[in-house]
């Protein structure tokens, strides 16, 4: 008899507790999660300090370091919801008995006394909740004394307190206006003429010495993980959004009516260049520029140096090159377009030195006029940082561009006799910021400076800040961009479209003439129903393409073109709403048909045609391969018969039609069919159809089609016939290959999983040996190959651990979990694709539940379910699913004999997938196998009385 008491209580104990894992002999997936030992580090994090030596330094480390919080208690500061302010006392109270474990685990030395590790995370969750850094940092604090924290803990503290400080500053900014036309964010508020100056000053200061408070802790705290980093390792590497957020925290936070200008850079530049150290060669590529001398020295950097010295006005003398804005204008305009940080970098020093010459001298001298920078000057630095906005900095460029206008608004507030009063931001300036922030996808950021723009407009009727139609369309492509993560993306692109519409012809309205203000065009409509096609939204992009012809025919530039239907038709592709393959096939004959009348611009192309055969291969169901058969012949009609080389059919057209075929009774023949007759030419007969071969050779795509529908329909064939079919393909692709050199048909990732696919389902005696060999084959060529193609992924170890569990193995729980430490050595080793999901541990799961072949092997099984299902749940990489709950319970109903024990195991786990939301048909059929006849009555009475819908609210 099997003893599964302790193994049992073990689980139970970490299911209803929530302690941490405590198996660590069979920890199977912990060290790629963050999860560290806990082994005491001896350091004194409070001697970790930002080193600086300059007199400013001091003064503003002074402010940032003392200025005392301002703020209300923290007991005010949570809400005064009754619910709220009981969790805050809980908190309270969880904290003091925390520290007093500390305490009698500190007098006694016991083991048993010592707090555990989720007990400080626990107490940290808490208070950044609220959010309230300051107890969240004692407590990490307190939780260094004895254990070494995860790095994460250190950055979600980090992000809190400069949180906080941006939200003092835009509280400023949404209130007040503090230079009279553009605030430190480079926005405009709403000036309130009902607050007394006096009060409005010592509110603004108030804020303004919390948020530098708020910087100085994230600064000091950014430093002591620096420090950690370089003591331990890459678990305390701060994240490029930590230091991003923390830059962005004290350039807007410094009050710049008391600290200089260069110190705060000096502090910037400094947390950048720790940046720099640690995650680029950054420094060994930077020039610096501290004279005029060194202005020109950049030069030779550029790959147009010549030309540009060409352009640069020369002294007459000594024919060298004038020290003036038209030159260092020049020079920073080149510097903008290598999109290098560099190149960045130096553009901004050159502006930082125009503008100490230009305060170090007389207004009135020559030096002063020839020097002085204007709004083109500005406008190049911003447009130097947003080229860089695709580089692995993008997190912090787009804040560089917008820093450079939070530099033009102090000089213009802090510069003698009004130095630099005639130089205003213009649309440009915004429009090179927007198009920063939409470049790295921040399309909330681009629209917010966009609405500020256009608040700026509105307000002082100034041309120069008028938007244009790069101002929306450069909105427009950051949510099109966005939308492939972002599912609101597209309907705020769509009303942002709609806006410029109401714009442009209130505009017209108003003039009498359409193109007076024109900020609307076919490009605009095509990028939102690209972000609609993105999302397979096919129902709203048909319904904007409706929108886009009615318009079209009063607007010449507001006509749908190809990439407008063909757009549309990716959405339609894309979807998954009723009636969308029967759009799509209307708007190919539209197409057709208008073309056919002579209307040029709609003319159907490859892409046009691809994209119909593609909606019905994902559309599914009987007929979708006959009726894709017709359009692939309607289009081989109009290459071969009409001549048409743009509906020339390419690999696509003959994956997506083998696709389709999957859906079909005769599939596999079809498939079979098609692979042939672009290998073979066709018998020569009056009515034969085009020689496919001619056109389009198999490629790889092609014969991973055609073994994917083998792998769908084999069912219809004998197991070995399939595996033997999957063997021969995989042989015809390999040889072609290696021995006739052809690289359009190399085996890649997908080769090979599918091929594991199909020997997993085959049930043949020898499939789980082949596996390994495969995918032992794969490691070999992607380790010592370099093969990036033969990358084994996530899918792959998956299939092959199914591979076992659908087999006759008696070990097959144990080759289960050996492939998925395979998959986590994989992963360390850098190779990202193989990360265990939670889709590989349900299946270790299952290779577990129906490992019956005898008592130890059932005992072994019933070890390694027990240690993975708590690996799930325990893990912050992935979470358990209605899948996991209810396999683990055919875990309990297949290898545990009936008793309390088991009884025990199925009810905790039960009330944690109802808890969890998770209760789906499954969890209830493996539920009414494993549960005794009373325990399972108790929880159908608790369904019956209404609280099924809740249990099964997330499935």
């Amino acid at each position: 008899m099997v003893n599964y008491s302790r193994l049992v209580l073990m689980l139970l104990h970490s299911i209803l507790v929530f302690l941490p894992r405590f198996i660590s002999a069979f920890a199977i997936h912990g060290r790629h999660l963050g999860r560290r030992s806990n082994n005491n580090i001896l350091f004194d994090p409070f001697l970790v300090t930002v080193s600086y030596n300059s007199r400013t330094d001091q003064a503003l480390f002074r402010r940032l370091g003392s200025a005392s919080l301002h703020s209300k208690s923290l007991k005010s500061q949570v809400s005064s919801s009754p619910a709220v302010e009981v969790n805050f006392s809980r908190a309270q109270e969880e904290e003091r008995k925390l520290l007093d474990s500390i305490q009698a685990y500190k007098n006694s030395n016991a083991s048993s006394e010592k707090p555990s590790p989720a007990s400080f995370v626990s107490l940290i969750d808490k208070w950044l909740a609220y959010p309230y850094p300051e107890r969240a940092e004692s407590i990490l604090d307190r939780m260094e004394e004895l254990y070494t924290p995860s790095g994460r803990i250190y950055e979600r503290i980090i992000n809190a307190w400069t949180f906080r400080a941006i939200e003092g500053i835009n509280q400023i900014n949404s209130e007040w206006d503090e230079s009279g036309l553009v605030t430190q964010g480079g926005l405009v508020g709403d000036y309130d003429l009902g607050v007394p100056e006096e009060e409005k000053s010592k509110k603004i200061r108030r804020i303004r010495e919390e948020a530098t408070d708020c910087s100085s802790r994230a600064i000091r705290l950014l430093n002591r993980m620096e420090q950690l980093y370089r003591e331990i390792g890459d678990d305390f590497r701060p994240a490029l959004s930590t230091y991003t957020s923390v830059i962005n925290s004290i350039s807007r936070s410094s009050q710049k009516d008391e600290i200089s200008l260069e110190s705060q850079r000096d502090i910037i530049e400094r947390v950048r260049a720790t940046r720099d150290a640690i995650y680029t060669q950054f420094e060994r590529q930077r020039i610096a520029v501290r004279s005029v001398e060194d202005v020109f020295s950049v030069l030779p950097r550029l790959s147009n140096a010549d030309e540009l010295y060409a352009k640069l006005r020369l002294d007459g003398a000594q024919q060298s090159p004038v020290a003036n804005r038209f030159n260092f204008n020049i020079i920073i305009n080149a510097l903008a377009q290598t999109g290098e940080i560099w190149a960045a970098q130096a553009a901004e020093d050159i502006l930082d030195l125009m503008m100490t010459q230009v305060q170090s001298v007389g207004g009135q001298s020559s030096s002063f006029q020839q020097l002085m920078p204007n709004i083109e000057t500005f406008n190049g630095c911003i447009n130097a940082w947003a080229h860089c906005a695709s580089t692995e900095h993008q997190e912090d460029v787009a804040f560089r561009a917008e820093a450079i206008l939070d530099k033009l608004t102090m000089f213009r507030s802090t510069s003698k006799n009004g130095t630099l009063t005639n130089v205003v931001p213009d649309t440009v300036t915004y429009n090179t910021i927007i198009k920063a922030y939409a470049n790295r996808s921040d399309a909330k950021r681009a629209e917010s400076i966009l609405e500020h723009l256009v608040s700026l407009y509105q307000r002082t009727g100034d041309e120069r800040l008028r938007p244009d139609l790069i101002s929306y369309s450069s909105v427009l492509k950051a949510y099109a961009k966005a939308a492939a993560i972002d599912p609101s993306a597209s309907k705020k692109s769509e009303d942002v479209l709609m806006e410029m519409i109401s714009m442009q012809q209130e505009a017209k309205e108003a003039s009498g003439n359409k193109d007076d203000y024109r900020i609307v065009n076919n490009w605009c409509f095509n990028t939102v129903l690209n972000a609609y096609a993105v999302q397979g939204a096919g129902i709203r992009a048909s319904s904007l393409l409706g929108l886009m012809e009615t318009m079209g025919e009063s607007d010449e530039m507001l006509k749908p073109d190809t990439y407008s239907y063909n757009t549309v038709l990716k959405a339609l592709a894309n979807s998954k709403e009723k009636g969308s393959v029967e759009r799509a096939r209307q708007i190919l004959e539209k197409m057709e048909t208008r073309h056919a009348e002579g209307v040029d611009s709609i003319k159907p192309d490859a892409i046009t045609y691809n994209t119909v055969i593609l909606a019905y291969a994902n559309s599914g169901g009987i007929g979708a391969g006959n009726a894709a058969k017709d359009i692939v012949e309607r289009m081989e009609y109009r290459c071969f018969k009409s001549g048409d080389l743009e509906c020339k059919p390419t690999s696509s057209t003959y994956t997506s039609l083998i696709k389709a075929f999957n859906w079909e009774k005769d599939g596999i023949a079809h498939a079979e069919q098609v692979l042939t007759s672009l290998k073979e030419p066709p018998p020569i007969l009056d009515d034969s159809p085009p020689p496919r071969h001619l056109l389009v050779k198999p490629d790889t795509a092609i014969y991973n089609a055609v073994l994917n529908c083998w792998a769908k329909n084999g069912s219809r064939s004998s197991a070995a016939a399939v595996v033997q079919r999957a063997e021969e393909i995989l042989s015809e692709m390999q040889k072609e290959y290696y021995e006739n050199g052809n690289p359009q048909v190399k085996p890649n990732c997908r080769t090979y999983t599918t091929i594991i696919d199909i020997l997993a389902k085959s049930g043949e005696p020898n499939a789980p040996q082949r596996c390994l060999d495969i995918l032992q084959e794969m490691e070999q060529q992607y380790i010592a190959g370099g093969d990036i193609y033969s990358k084994p992924n996530v899918f792959t170890y998956t299939a092959a651990i199914n591979c076992f569990a659908r087999s006759k193995d008696k070990q097959k729980a144990v080759q289960a979990v050996n492939i998925l430490q395979r998959m986590e050595e994989q992963y360390r080793q850098g190779n990202d694709s193989a990360r265990p999901n939670v889709i590989a541990y349900n299946s270790v799961l299952n290779a577990c539940a129906y490992a019956l072949s005898d008592a130890d092997a059932a005992e072994t099984a019933f070890k390694i379910a027990c240690l993975v299902f708590d690996e799930i749940r325990t893990s912050c990489h992935v979470q358990p699913t209605h899948v996991t709950y209810g396999t683990f319970l055919r875990v309990c109903a297949n290898l545990m004999p009936t008793s309390d024990v088991k009884d025990r195991l199925v009810e905790a786990t039960f009330k944690r997938c109802a808890k969890e939301g998770l209760v789906s048909n499954m969890v209830w059929r493996n539920l009414k196998a494993a549960a005794s006849p009373v325990l399972l009555n108790e929880f159908l009475e608790q369904a019956n009385n209404g609280l099924e819908a809740n249990w099964s609210r997330n499935v």
